[in-house]
């Protein structure tokens, strides 16, 4: 019997390094060759990260990955392989897949596979209930706190993801994500005239609340899916009817007020393109769909460079951002390290740098 199921973890695995411990399967995709062959794409997880890897036809046959009812998304599995380098980033080359028996999977605890906010959600939490508690404007007040004083919403807003993938997709990751909006707006509101801080905040804390209906959690927070919901109507929408729905409950709430706020929600998307249905037509809507767009690019990169391997110099192609980013830590800090020109040297080619760079 194995005694310590879980003695590997995804942030200490590198270009090279060899695998041999438990993961959860993520995700699991079926794709076809061009000569119409079926080969697999897997994403395994655990609490410290995830990594992809690619079974192709004969692998998927060996392994038994094309099975019916075999290796599901949500399931434990022993992982055997290799580490090697794609694009830049660490790709999984899988040797051997096993599922665990009954008594092995006694043995998991779900905590080594859910991937939490490195920050205390009740910290957290709490230094949101501050920024609220400055407001004045008795409509804003108590529409929050309409929000905030129902335990099961309180209880979902700090545990949900703020994603799938990307950018704060982990347990705690929708109060992360709109904390750090809150808080930034609230810094924004002190630099720029016109703004009315209240509002511009309150779009931002209730921007993504349709996530918690847009996504669906497994495992306690190992596995996070789009629902049903979701997938027809998106958190827009979504958020939209929620907020609309609790406004008209408090009597005398002024139109305008209301307006400007729905605003927000539907406009924080920025582009028709990008899934909103308005562009921002105000200062606040402005404010909230770039503070929004900046923190998703700061979690995405930040997911990147915990999920490259420390050896990356440069990330594969990514979609999200429409390049590849540079993931070299800097080493400017040594004086001593400089080029004959008395230019930093970055242990590459500057040159090459500055083509990319610049």
């Amino acid at each position: 019997m194995i005694l310590n199921m879980k003695n590997q973890y995804l942030k200490d695995i590198n270009i090279g390094s060899i695998v041999d411990s438990v993961f959860i399967l993520a995700k699991k995709t079926i794709k076809k060759t061009k000569n119409g062959q079926d080969f697999c794409v897997l994403s395994f997880q655990d609490n410290s990260g995830s990594i992809e890897g690619i079974a192709w036809p004969e692998a998927c046959q060996s392994l038994g990955l094309l099975k019916k009812g075999s290796f599901e998304e949500g399931d434990f599995v022993k992982v055997q392989g290799s580490v090697s380098d794609y694009k830049g980033s660490r790709q999984l080359d899988i040797s051997r897949l096993m599922p665990l028996s009954k008594e092995e999977k006694k043995l998991i605890a779900n905590d080594d596979f859910v991937r939490s906010s490195k920050r205390d959600a009740g910290q957290m939490f709490e230094e949101l209930q501050i920024i609220i508690s400055s407001f004045k404007n008795s409509y804003i007040v108590q529409l929050l706190e309409s929000f905030f004083s129902d335990p099961g919403f309180k209880k979902d807003f700090c545990f949900w993801p703020a994603a799938v993938q990307y950018h704060h997709a982990y347990v705690g990751g929708l109060l992360e994500h709109t904390l750090s909006m809150a808080k930034t707006c609230d810094y924004l509101a002190g630099c720029y005239e016109n703004i009315d801080r209240e509002l511009l905040i309150t779009g931002a804390i209730l921007h993504d609340i349709g996530k918690i209906t847009e996504y669906g959690i497994e495992r306690n927070g190992a596995i996070i899916k789009i629902t049903d919901e979701g997938k027809l109507l998106g958190h827009i929408t979504i958020g939209y009817g929620i907020v609309l729905g609790r406004v008209k409950l408090i009597k005398g709430f002024p139109k305008d007020l209301k307006e400007r706020l729905l605003h927000i929600i539907l406009a924080h998307h920025g582009h028709k393109e990008f899934g909103s249905p308005k562009r921002p037509k105000t200062l606040e809507a402005f404010i909230v769909y770039h503070v929004d767009h900046m923190d998703a690019d700061i979690g995405g990169f930040n997911y990147i460079l915990e999920n490259s391997g420390s050896n990356a110099q440069w990330s594969e192609y990514l979609r999200n951002f429409e390049r590849s980013v540079y993931l070299k830590p800097p080493n400017y800090l040594d004086k001593n390290d400089t080029d004959d020109e008395g230019q930093i040297n970055t242990g590459t080619n500057n040159a090459q740098i500055k083509d990319v760079l610049f």
